[in-house]
């Protein structure tokens, strides 16, 4: 009873002596213990881990090389401003071809000239129109009737529908 007691006496005294986080890896068996990060994605995490970290290093180089070209935009829009005043690239960036092609990386002067002279303006009236474009214009909208074909044109078209195809009037 002696030792018993002896031990009892000794034991909190160890235990004061100890630091908090040993107590807790002391009190936890080897095998329950949470393994550290080094040790996490050396094993069953690692193909995870590279994935995300893969994943991260794209998006960051991604964000960069966007972030480059839009400098690389600004500047080249400040060099042709300085030969024409009226560029606007707002103004610009409005049209949906002139920006599908700076998307593509077509550079600015280039876009510019394939979209035409006017990209930073919106088209006026000074362009002439082809017959039939103008807001004005009445459009013809041809639609067969159904009362007025053939028997052989009604004919095929049943034989068309009987294969399946769908017929719109």
């Amino acid at each position: 009873m002696n030792e018993e007691t002896n031990l009892r006496k000794t034991a909190p005294a160890e235990e004061a002596e100890q630091p908090a986080a040993e107590k807790d890896a002391a009190a936890v068996p080897a095998e329950q213990a949470e393994p550290d990060f080094e040790t996490l994605i050396r094993g069953k995490y690692r193909e995870a881990y590279l994935r995300s970290v893969a994943e991260l290093l794209a998006a960051q180089a991604e964000d960069r090389s966007r972030y480059e070209r839009y400098r690389a935009l600004r500047a080249e829009a400040e060099a042709i401003r300085a030969e024409d005043p009226s560029f606007d690239l707002n103004r610009a960036l409005e049209n949906p071809r002139f920006a599908l092609l700076l998307r593509d990386g077509v550079d600015l002067r280039t876009a510019r000239a394939a979209v035409g002279e006017g990209a930073a303006r919106r088209p006026s009236d000074e362009q002439p129109l082809e017959n039939g474009l103008g807001s004005r214009s009445m459009a013809a909208v041809f639609r067969t009737d159904p009362r007025s074909l053939t028997k052989e044109q009604r004919r095929q078209i049943r034989r068309r529908a009987a294969k399946g195809e769908e017929i719109v009037w």
